[in-house]
């Protein structure tokens, strides 16, 4: 069976990913006794391994209420299964490709096969994003606050730089993306500015042609984003449930290590950790972040466990919050939507 392009550059992307973490698992964890790690396996409580599961799956679901949420204002034939489905996609795709990039075009061409323009699609994901990007800035400073000090006390205080930088990308993303939404005049400069390269091998008609839809795109856009965000009640309630995908996201870490027998760690401590993480991982740009969230993993957790430990935690915790969303992204996306919306 023949690929396509974007199949074959999708299974090269799952490729490097799991080339990469092979390798830092080798070469980091090149002493451990692997019969020991086999016995830590073995030993696993599934059950506290199924409630970091539901945890994750808690984490889907918080966001795909809010774009649930964000389309029926226009669209009120959307079913949350589509919504869920579109989810799903995004989550593919934030996971295969670097820094996250690929998650949010792949979810505005499932929003234009359903019917709903480009304007309107890309508007409602933007509000999506910057509501997302928010609430980690908002969420982490809450766990900045009340768990700086373990990295301050911790054996490895290195750590916080990594952690810093990735909290500055993320307030940097933010304002960037509040100045496309409220800026038309912005907008339009930047996409003007993007089109100009093509100048060189298009007819002036054509370029001309173009740039017209294209703010005829960027009018509807701005358009419906001035709607949501008069919308109080729908910011609210996006931030509310974003707030609880992150803390269920956050969570899952202290339910591995339930499962593994390894009680004595502080609950929050184990939640700062994982949301220093998240942090830094997300702009590491491999494919998902891939070598820097098992980097900073071992770094943050490693003084705490011995090693065969730590890499079974590493193992599963990579299982369920990052190959989860490859498996079931990848059904997502062949199942078919057959709920196709029109406007009202």
């Amino acid at each position: 069976m023949k690929l396509s392009k974007n199949a074959r550059k999708n299974w090269i992307n799952i490729f490097l990913i799991l080339i990469i973490s092979s390798a830092f698992l080798v070469w980091q964890f090149r002493d451990v006794n692997m019969q020991q790690v086999k016995h830590e396996i073995q030993s696993v409580n599934l059950w506290w391994i199924g409630v970091a599961f539901i945890f994750m799956f808690l984490y889907w679901l918080f966001e795909a209420v809010v774009l649930h949420k964000s389309i029926l204002p226009s669209f009120s034939k959307e079913r949350f299964g589509s919504s869920f489905r579109i989810t799903m996609i995004g989550q593919f795709f934030n996971t295969i490709t670097p820094m996250q990039a690929g998650g949010q075009p792949a979810q505005l061409y499932a929003l234009l096969k359903k019917g709903i323009d480009v304007g309107v699609g890309s508007s409602l994901l933007l509000f999506k994003f910057i509501i997302y990007q928010a609430m980690i800035v908002f969420n982490f400073i809450i766990v900045l606050i009340f768990g700086f000090h373990y990295l301050l006390t911790g054996s490895l205080p290195q750590v916080k730089y990594l952690v810093l930088i990735g909290f500055t990308v993320h307030l940097a993303v933010v304002v960037g993306l509040i100045l496309v939404g409220k800026s038309r005049r912005f907008t339009t400069k930047l996409v003007h500015m993007i089109l100009k390269p093509f100048n060189w091998f298009m007819k002036k008609e054509r370029i001309q042609k173009i740039q017209a839809m294209v703010d005829g795109k960027i009018a509807t856009f701005h358009e419906e984003s001035g709607r949501i965000s008069r919308d109080k009640k729908l910011i609210w309630s996006a931030c509310i449930y974003t707030s609880l995908q992150l803390w269920a996201y956050f969570a899952i870490p202290y339910f591995i290590f339930l499962g593994m027998g390894i009680s004595n760690l502080d609950v929050f401590m184990v939640i700062t950790f994982h949301a220093f993480i998240m942090m830094f991982a997300t702009v590491v740009p491999t494919p998902g972040g891939t070598g820097g969230a098992e980097y900073t993993f071992t770094l943050l957790f490693g003084p705490l466990l011995v090693s065969a430990k730590l890499l079974t935690a590493l193992l599963l915790w990579r299982i369920i919050t990052y190959y989860s969303c490859i498996i079931f992204g990848g059904v997502a996306m062949a199942i078919p939507d057959k709920n196709k919306v029109k406007p009202d």
